[in-house]
């Protein structure tokens, strides 16, 4: 028997019109060849039944053949297979219902953030000093701007999977009057000149960075505003750059950058965990490469801690 489907009905609608009038039994009801058509119509949904009316069983003179019900939130069809015998056989019967429903949900790596920056021995989370590279970790910082996100819901409204774009830009600030220096192709930490105070010195990355994030976004009642999300976040430097900062034996101030490159390494991958409420969220982020290049400068791990803003 040849399935009728949704859109033969629509086809066919034009034609009947023009014999409503005789073959109409109610005001959503048409009869064309041995089909018989039955539309109901309310607010939110169309219901459309189709009936054989070809059977020679007279106990059952109208078998139902399609079913279907059609809304924005979801569609259900339901097909019932006819034997050429006259008769029904339940097993076969195909039965299957589909629903469609696009889920949105918001993502929240588009925005702007700032956090404390610092860096990790590889064997422990112990922080600087590590491996003679030693930081500030009070004025050492991040800030990134996050300017593009796309999020593919994966389970209703409540998972998904956020990508993007952004731009990272850290400062590492060092102490005890260091600043870094490339000799023979390794980058290191080396005191500062004779006489020179460094006001500061600092190492300067910035990265393009993409997102691949699972994000967890609960629904307690109508309240949706919570979200827990985790993954990992990879980035291309742009540039790197060493620059002192410091007052000259005349007390002229003298900001001089030093170096560029340093041996920063050219892709970084961080580990990320963001969760919050609403356009606020707190994030921690670990980075399992080394911040330089093997074995061309100190052997260490970004690490960081901060809050994000919600465009």
């Amino acid at each position: 028997m040849k399935q009728i489907t949704p859109l033969l009905f629509l086809s066919c609608f034009a034609i009947l019109q023009a014999k409503a009038a005789e073959t109409m039994f109610s005001d959503t009801t048409f009869r064309y060849h041995n089909r018989l058509i039955n539309l109901e119509d309310s607010v939110d949904q169309i219901k459309v039944k189709i009936y054989d009316t070809s059977s020679k069983n007279d106990t059952t003179p109208f078998k139902q053949v399609y079913e279907g019900i059609y809304s924005e939130e979801k569609s259900y069809e339901k097909f019932t297979v006819i034997e050429d015998l006259g008769f029904q056989f339940p097993i076969i019967t195909k039965a299957f219902t589909k629903r469609h429903k696009h889920y949105k949900m918001k993502s929240h790596w588009a925005g702007i953030g700032l956090g404390f920056a610092n860096v990790t021995n590889p064997n422990s989370l112990s922080l600087t000093p590590v491996n003679g590279f030693e930081l500030k970790s009070e004025d050492s910082y991040e800030f990134s701007i996050n300017i593009f996100e796309r999020i593919l819901p994966v389970f209703r409204n409540n998972i998904g999977i956020t990508t993007g774009m952004g731009f990272n830009s850290r400062k590492y600030f060092l102490d005890n009057n260091k600043h870094l220096v490339e000799t023979n192709g390794i980058t290191s930490e080396i005191p500062a000149p004779d006489g020179i105070n460094y006001k500061y010195s600092r190492l300067k990355v910035v990265y393009l960075t993409f997102p691949l994030l699972m994000e967890f976004q609960p629904t307690f009642g109508n309240n949706h505003t919570s979200y827990v999300a985790a993954g990992v976040v990879g980035g291309v430097k742009l540039l790197s750059s060493s620059k002192v900062k410091y007052k000259d034996a005349e007390g002229h101030t003298i900001r001089d950058v030093e170096a560029k490159g340093l041996n920063v390494a050219p892709l970084t991958l961080d580990y990320l965990v963001q969760a919050g409420i609403g356009d606020f969220s707190v994030y921690a982020k670990y980075s399992p490469f080394n911040l330089f290049q093997q074995d061309k400068g100190p052997e260490v791990r970004p690490i960081s801690l901060g809050f994000m803003l919600d465009f």
